[in-house]
């Protein structure tokens, strides 16, 4: 570790915070309060983005490295907030602006670590160690040297979800490489940016149009309920119950040229690769189902996210990027053929995950589920609903999350009164409930139909040209060649990235190796790469 920059803890944070007056204070808004309560016990979804660089030692200095991290800190105060929980319901941002920028320097140094690790090293102690980031940091920032090579180094950027999202870490990570490799002056950029009083952004509910008035909202129910009849799905990875977790993140990427023939490829069906990757999982997970039980009868469900910054209102451009600006959508895979009889109210919408016997009619199976995931995400990103949507999806997130976090509380308590409690006594057994018989339905009163599975196989978050957010040529002597995102998970979790960068096609899935049978995660992943060969790159 670099002299100067000895890591502290939580604690010494919050002192520093308290010998400053906290200038502004914000609840959180709907979405982020759904992030931040399930991450207060063990850290899920605390973000991270690794980038893999070559550059002289002298380029990241820790004295550079502090004041690049104090100049975002000043311009992005989410970063150098703090939470303050009155209960699950009242929790709050709460910001104290530094005071100088020997000051802001202080508190960014106490906020980062110059250390010697491997990328490896990196990904396994905050994915797997105990939680770094906590209410009283909500960021940190790693700046790792090779211990391979004095050139090679790595870039490690965290954050709670609750203040921001894949894109605000990619921004500002393009942002602080910038600074580190150009030639700005980083004492008067950040004496600068102190003095501009940057406020807390809005939340995402703040920032966006409001979708309201009586006709409105009953639209936009209507549409909930009409699209939630659509989203069909019966698809699981099966679980097995662990004590440990082990995220894992196998990570390939594709050579510029076979990237170039996959984008081609792509091209030339009328898909983009965030398409193709879809479909590479379904035809994937339909291997692997065909294996087993020799075919599935339900269609496979996908989520994902979705960037909501277009349609924020215009006050936005004047504010902090770095804040939570998502919203989410299903995709799920459709094909018009018949169904089996107990699922012949959808006949005409969804289709069995299953493959064709041929490998002509497989390709052609292929292209047409990517045609197909194209045309829902079109219709997802361009509906009239979209706000009311977005609104809606996260006040119901928000709800969810307060049960549950109320729920956690109250087991938690009764976890810690158990311990309290002398041992050698039984437990004396529960009082039995008494549960009021079931009436029967009368005539009139037909049975309701079974509602359809909408159970989702897994989550994908497909970036994009990511070359297009990182400006390469304004890093002066930093050559990037590597990256690799994700979050700390919980039990039984798996997302899978895909995005293109340095000019090629990266796959990166994380997953809990401890919380799925032997070797089957393991085998969709194989099937998934061999799919890349056999439709893209062919």
């Amino acid at each position: 570790m670099a002299p100067g920059l000895q890591l502290s803890s939580p604690n010494s944070s919050e002192e520093r915070i308290e010998s400053r007056a906290v200038i502004e204070r914000r609840p959180l808004g709907h979405s982020e309060l759904s992030y931040f309560l399930p991450s207060r016990a063990d850290g899920v979804n605390d973000m991270y983005l690794h980038l893999g660089f070559r550059a002289p030692p002298s380029v990241v200095s820790p004295d550079r490295l502090a004041a690049v991290w104090a100049i975002q800190r000043a311009r992005h105060p989410l970063l150098a907030a703090r939470i303050v929980s009155e209960s699950v319901e009242d929790v709050r941002f709460e910001y104290a602006r530094a005071a100088s920028a020997t000051d802001a320097m202080n508190d960014a140094q106490h906020q980062m670590d110059v250390r010697t690790s491997t990328k490896d090293d990196l990904l396994d102690s905050y994915l797997n160690g105990p939680r770094l980031l906590s209410s009283d940091r909500t960021s940190y920032l790693i700046i790792a040297h090779d211990p391979a090579s004095p050139d090679e180094h790595h870039f490690f950027l965290c954050a709670m979800h609750c203040i921001g999202d894949g894109m605000a870490l990619h921004t500002c990570a393009n942002e602080m490489l910038s600074f580190l490799g150009g030639k700005t002056d980083l004492e008067a950029t950040l004496t600068e940016t102190l003095g501009k009083n940057i406020q807390v952004p809005r939340s995402m509910e703040g920032s966006l149009p409001k979708f309201e008035g009586r006709w409105k909202e009953s639209a936009a129910q209507i549409d909930e309920e009409l699209l939630a009849k659509k989203q069909i799905g019966g698809q699981a990875f099966a679980r097995v119950k662990n004590p440990i977790r082990k995220t894992v993140v196998p990570t390939v990427s594709f050579d510029e040229a076979r990237t170039k023939k996959i984008l081609s490829k792509c091209k030339t069906n009328g898909v983009s690769v965030s398409n193709a990757i879809f479909a590479l999982c379904n035809i994937a997970w339909a291997r692997m189902v065909q294996k087993k039980e020799g075919g599935a009868k339900l269609p496979s469900l996908f989520y994902t996210a979705l960037n909501t910054r277009p349609w924020q209102d215009g006050l936005s451009k004047e504010e902090s990027f770095f804040r939570l600006c998502i919203g989410y959508f299903n995709v799920w895979v459709i094909f018009i053929t018949p169904l089996q009889s107990q699922f012949e109210p959808f006949r005409s919408r969804i289709l069995p995950t299953f493959i064709p016997s041929t490998p002509a009619e497989v390709a052609r199976t292929f292209w047409y589920r990517a045609r197909q995931v194209k045309i829902q995400s079109t219709k997802a990103v361009k509906s009239p609903f979209i706000l009311g949507r977005t609104h809606r999806t996260a006040a119901k997130r928000s709800q969810q999350s307060v049960v549950w976090a109320k729920i956690d509380d109250q087991a938690a308590i009764e976890n810690e009164k158990a311990k309290q409690q002398p041992t050698g006594l039984p437990t004396p057994a529960p009082t039995p409930k008494t549960e009021i018989p079931a009436l029967p339905l009368s005539a009139s009163e037909p049975p309701k139909p079974k509602p359809a599975p909408s159970t989702a196989l897994m989550g994908l978050s497909l970036l994009g040209n990511l070359d297009g957010m990182y400006k390469h040529a304004a890093y002066g002597e930093i050559k990037l060649h590597t990256l690799t995102t994700g979050s700390r998970q919980r039990a039984g979790a798996m997302l899978l990235f895909g995005y293109t960068f340095v000019g090629k096609l990266w796959l990166c899935f994380g997953y809990d190796q401890c919380g799925f049978p032997t070797g089957l995660v393991e085998g969709f992943w194989a099937e998934l790469l061999a799919g890349v060969d056999e439709f893209l790159a062919a």
